[in-house]
């Protein structure tokens, strides 16, 4: 049996109001990526034994302003940086893989939702 991945990929016009929360989520990733990013890097600098790296959840509890967006939108980005060290300390990869980059505002902005069932609301739904 072959599992077959699916994704969709489409533009959306958002709200001003919605504009405003994908923007807060941005910026919530942005800094999960950007603080795990901090500490891998304090850990190959110094090699001494690495400090435990604050979860989602911590962050959450630390940044007041992070409880505004979904937690699965962070939990997500911290589970792809744990895929990306374990692939950057993996000895059977095919390629040499470089070190992680801090995320800006700049860059291409985008975050994951995983198994959330979205359902794009259509101007015209053959029913």
């Amino acid at each position: 049996m072959m599992i077959t991945l699916k994704a969709f990929k489409c533009r959306i016009y958002p709200t001003k109001q919605q504009l405003i929360q994908l923007n807060k989520t941005f910026g919530c990733v942005r800094v999960v990526w950007n603080y795990n990013v901090e500490i891998f890097n304090k850990f190959d600098k110094n090699k001494t034994e690495q400090e435990s790296p604050l979860t989602s959840t911590l962050l959450r509890k630390k940044y007041e302003w992070m409880g505004e967006v979904s937690a699965a939108a962070l939990q997500q980005k911290e589970m792809d940086f744990k895929s990306f060290k374990k692939n950057y300390f993996s000895k059977n990869r095919k390629k040499k893989i470089g070190r992680p980059q801090f995320k800006t505002k700049d860059g291409l902005q985008s975050f994951r939702l995983p198994n959330h069932r979205i359902e794009p609301l259509l101007a015209k739904r053959a029913d």
